[in-house]
């Protein structure tokens, strides 16, 4: 039962991860959409980093959540 449990957290872990670079790209792209359609021109890129920002933040913050959680849950397990 240990491993499988192991199993299932190394699981969410990845996914968390890949959640955040999925985040990441998402609002950089509608961070560039955004300042090309209120701006146009070389907007894009600002708004596009600016995004990029925002969604990393976002993202990293409800990791740490995870990650917080997880480690509390590895902590307090009961000893064998």
């Amino acid at each position: 039962m240990e491993g499988f449990r192991r199993f299932i957290i190394r699981t969410a872990e990845v996914m968390m991860l890949i959640i955040v670079i999925l985040t990441t790209i998402g609002f950089a792209i509608s961070g560039g959409a955004s300042a090309q359609a209120a701006g146009g021109g070389q907007f894009w890129i600002l708004g596009a980093v600016i995004g990029a920002l925002f969604g990393f933040v976002m993202a990293a913050v409800l990791a740490a959540y995870f990650f917080l959680l997880a480690e509390i849950a590895q902590n307090t397990r009961r000893a064998p």
